[in-house]
């Protein structure tokens, strides 16, 4: 950590503060958190990971790791109940998640998403998480560069349209760049939208090849400029557990 920068404060309140923070401080922070609430280390890096680049795009790295933390890390970690589901489109599988964290619900869904055999579709969804949009926009960058497919999330909210709608959020990768929209993405891939449910999440893998060099989905490695009182909470919260290394 270095220079302090002291931003404009309206009405002569006390100026927000900033202070620099290396992407690997942030990401081991948020490691260590995870890990402490109760994710195994593979869960908890994808999580530090995604923390890092809601900090480094958005300045909301604190706000997505409360929201990884609130849940029933506590709860022994069980095998993904998956059930197939007739589809013709190719594979659909369903599963069911009540109770444990968002973070290891979206774990399994794409990792469900990408067993599919060469030139097929697969789709995986869920009826019982609210996923938090921030940390997507990580995990769809990544897999879909690691995959060479192109992933589309879709999630569906219960009326928060104008006039008590429904509306469906579309998320996938496109040249490279994360791309989100609320225009349907397909034809195959609006009619798996769970319509009655209130925070529905389908992942849906293509066989559409994307090219993307993993390395460039990287968060570059210089010092990010990050409010101070947000910084010292989180790194309050990895002195809750010890590890070797992050």
């Amino acid at each position: 950590m270095s220079d302090t920068i002291n931003g404009p404060a309206p009405g002569g309140q006390q100026a927000a503060r900033f202070i620099a923070v290396q992407p690997r401080e942030i990401k081991e922070a948020a490691f260590r958190s995870l890990c402490a609430a109760g994710a195994d280390p593979l869960e908890a890096q994808e999580g530090a990971l995604a923390v890092l680049r809601a900090e480094a795009e958005a300045h909301a790295g604190l706000q997505l790791l409360e929201e990884l933390l609130n849940a029933d890390w506590t709860t022994p970690t069980r095998p993904t109940a998956a059930k197939d589901a007739s589809w013709l489109g190719g594979t659909l599988r369903e599963i069911a998640c009540a109770d444990q964290p968002a973070l290891r619900t979206a774990l399994q869904l794409l990792d469900l998403a990408a067993d599919a055999p060469d030139g097929e579709v697969t789709v995986t969804r869920t009826s019982q998480a609210c996923i938090p949009g921030l940390l997507w926009n990580d995990l769809v960058l990544r897999r879909t560069a690691f995959l060479g497919r192109r992933i589309v999330i879709a999630t569906t909210h219960d009326g928060a349209a104008p006039g008590n709608e429904d509306t469906t959020n579309y998320l996938t990768v496109r040249n490279g760049v994360l791309s989100a929209t609320q225009s349907p993405a397909s034809e195959p891939i609006t009619a798996l939208i769970p319509q009655t449910l209130e925070h529905g999440t389908v992942v849906v893998a293509l066989p559409e090849p994307v090219h993307t060099n993993p390395e460039t989905t990287n968060v570059p490695p210089k010092a990010l400029k990050m409010g101070e009182k947000e910084w010292q909470s989180m790194y309050q919260m990895s002195r809750k557990y010890l590890v070797p290394d992050a």
